[in-house]
Parts: C-alpha cells; sequence; structure tokens
C-alpha cells in the first residue's frame, strides 16, 4: 500500500508543470511596448535584428485592441498618427502553431492585412510583416 501512495504521488508530481516562465501568457503581451530592433535581410534569409534608434511603441489592450504611434499597415521606424488595430492569440503552450498571434490592422489599403506576432521565450515582442524578404521588428516591454 505504501508503495502504491508513493506511486501516485510520483506520477501526480510529474504531471504537474509551473507556468512561473511562461512568457506566452494572456497577461504578457498586455502592455506597451518600444521598438529596439529591426530585422535588415538582403533578401537571403541571412538577415540578423539590427538595433534602430525609434520612439515608436505599441500598446496591447485587455479589449483585444492594439495601437501604435504611427503607421500599424505596414513595417516602419517612423512615429505620427496614432493607428489602431485588433489582435487575437492564435497559440499558446499546449499548440503548435507558427505565430503566438495575429494584428488585423484598421484602414489598410489591402483588407487582408495581417501582421503577425511571436513572445519568445526571450521576453521581447517580434512582429512579422508580410514581405518578398524577412520583415520584422522587435519591441522591449516598457
Amino acid at each position: 500500500m505504501k508503495k502504491a501512495c508513493v506511486f501516485l504521488l510520483a506520477l501526480f508530481l510529474i504531471n504537474c508543470t509551473s507556468d512561473d516562465g511562461n512568457t506566452n501568457g494572456d497577461n504578457v503581451l498586455i502592455g506597451k511596448w518600444k521598438l529596439i530592433e529591426q530585422l535588415v535581410d538582403p533578401g537571403d534569409g541571412s538577415g540578423t535584428f539590427q538595433t534602430v534608434t525609434s520612439d515608436r511603441v505599441i500598446e496591447f489592450f485587455n479589449d483585444g485592441t492594439v495601437k501604435v504611434n504611427g503607421e500599424l499597415c505596414f513595417m516602419s521606424t517612423e512615429t505620427g498618427d496614432e493607428s489602431m488595430g485588433t489582435f487575437k492569440k492564435t497559440s499558446s503552450n499546449n499548440t503548435d502553431i507558427q505565430n503566438d498571434g495575429c494584428i488585423t490592422p484598421d484602414n489598410c489599403d489591402f483588407s487582408e492585412t495581417k501582421i503577425y506576432f511571436d513572445l519568445p521565450s526571450s521576453g521581447n515582442l517580434i512582429l512579422w510583416y508580410l514581405c518578398i524578404e524577412g520583415c520584422g521588428q522587435k519591441f522591449k516591454k516598457i
């Protein structure tokens, strides 16, 4: 009987997980993020993220909306009039989807514009824009 209790306790502890290191949690995304790096790719996939100087900030809200102090429809380091959109998480630690979610900007020339985002374990936010070569921006939570 004692062995059975120890076995059940061990089985229970093995199946328990902690999400203390979970950077993909729903609340991690909510808040303001400042642009710190931009992917520079010559078109052959060998690009790397390079530091940029910009005041560009993107903010995610609990109601599923997103706001940026510039143009949201395409990748830019420029700031200006605010742009809005909506976002949706498409993955969690339990799914195997390429990106963690997508942003649908309001009022783009092309109505099907989508920006995909990842929340890697580094704690940064990466936005992936649709383009021929790699187009990405890295943000740090502020």
